[in-house]
């Protein structure tokens, strides 16, 4: 049997299953990203008549509904571990992308789009962090960063495969493809091969073989924690967490930093369309990004285990917020604008594991997914309005100079919280 297997000594640590799964879980969850959204907006606002603003709205209130069930999430994937959450969450989620085959109505858009779009931020990315953070200690970095390489890829890959499925079959059965390739990828991975903890199966986080024979440490007690600060892992209950001053400033920084993120990726193919970049280009370049974002997760996953989490966390803030201010200047070149998506997306990528990291460095492994699903609501709140936001600046305005200088200044308003969040242990 292969957890048997993988269990014995000097076998491969079955925590980096876990990690090819979130991997897998991840990639398929980009199918209800912004970029993919963006890329179906204009045939179906020419099909419908529908301005950029409504068909926000489905992103919008797919993560108001993910901000909803969060809370409730979370506690249960510490208490009996994400199987069978993540496979009936990505069979619901497939149901939802294959639905809109049948769209018709603005309000199906926002049923089925929503629906999928909720389980992804609700659910599958809490599933992703805890199992991870659950598995991992010492090579939390790396681990998280290979696992979200899966959401980087996945919006790399599934732009053009959209763009080439509506081109040659119509966004209706785009639809359907882009949601039985979801269920195929993940659901039956999740299924058969996730667990809840590494003790669980008599095993020690990252494989540790030299704790084996050693009593595990039950809920509550210390563990070293040594992703970017020394002294122990702390494990502590959602009443004493939301009185630490950390805790709102950690709720600041993931909310600013999605309020921006959203906008941009939902935003930033048709600005690029709008300025005269041909369609195939700035799907080329959307996929740039996502590329970059893939190796941007894994080397900023390395350096948090060589330095505090937060403190790379802010340097790649604060540098996404001074580059993509540059925006307007840099459409004028295409050369530019190639080199700004290679290293945007290396920093926007390598943001997405940190947030999962920082939470887990002050709040530890055993309660991560109780503590983190709180932030929730704040979170894809902040998901939501930000396309939104945009929408209604280009529908009034006629343009994105207000939204984009906007998600600027939030990245580097989030890098300078970053940077001077307090120490663990003053929390």
């Amino acid at each position: 049997m292969l957890t048997t297997r993988l269990n014995r000594p000097g076998g491969l640590y079955y925590g980096w299953v876990i990690v090819g799964v979130t991997f897998l879980i991840g990639f398929t969850e980009a199918g209800v990203f912004q970029n993919i959204l963006s890329i179906f907006m204009k045939p179906m606002a020419q099909e419908f008549g529908w301005n950029r603003s409504m068909i926000a709205g489905a992103i919008a209130i797919g993560s108001l509904g993910g901000g909803v069930l969060s809370p409730f999430v979370g506690p249960v994937l510490d208490r009996h571990g994400p199987r069978k959450a993540a496979f009936y969450g990505i069979l619901l989620l497939s149901f939802g992308l294959i639905a809109l085959t049948l769209l018709s109505e603005i309000w199906q858009l926002y049923l089925f789009f929503g629906l999928g779009r909720m389980i992804a931020m609700g659910l599958l990315n809490l599933v992703i962090a805890v199992s991870v953070s659950s598995w991992f200690i010492k090579k939390r970095g790396r681990a998280m960063g290979i696992s979200l390489l899966g959401s980087r890829l996945g919006s790399a890959i599934f732009p053009p495969l959209v763009q080439f499925l509506i081109l040659f079959a119509g966004w209706r059965l785009a639809w359907t493809g882009l949601g039985v390739t979801v269920f195929l990828l993940s659901a039956v991975p999740s299924l058969l091969f996730l667990r809840r903890r590494p003790e669980d199966m008599g095993l020690c986080p990252d494989g540790d073989l030299s704790d084996r024979g050693k009593e595990v440490p039950v809920v509550g007690e210390d563990r070293v924690n040594p992703t970017g600060e020394n002294g122990p892992e702390r494990h502590l209950t959602r009443s004493q967490a939301i009185k630490q001053p950390a805790f709102w400033l950690l709720i600041a920084v993931s909310s600013f930093l999605l309020f921006g993120g959203a906008g941009v990726n939902f935003h930033l193919y048709p600005f690029l369309t709008d300025q005269g970049v041909a369609p195939a280009r700035a799907v080329f370049m959307l996929s740039l990004i996502a590329v970059s974002g893939a190796g941007g997760g894994i080397l900023l996953g390395f350096l948090s285990e060589k330095f505090q989490a937060k403190k790379v966390l802010a340097v790649a803030l604060l540098l996404a917020g001074i580059l993509f201010i540059f925006i307007f200047w840099m459409i004028q070149s295409q050369v530019i604008l190639f080199a700004f998506a290679i290293f945007f997306g290396l920093l926007r990528g390598g943001m997405m594991p940190l947030i999962p990291l920082v939470w887990a460095d002050f709040y530890g492994r055993e309660s991560l997914g109780t503590i983190f699903s709180l932030s929730g609501p704040f979170r894809l709140t902040a998901n939501a309005l930000g396309p939104i936001f945009g929408g209604l600046c280009f529908d009034l305005l006629g343009g994105y100079v207000v939204p984009f200088i906007l998600f600027s200044s939030l990245f580097l308003v989030s890098g300078i919280i970053s940077y001077f969040l307090p120490n663990r242990g003053k929390c």
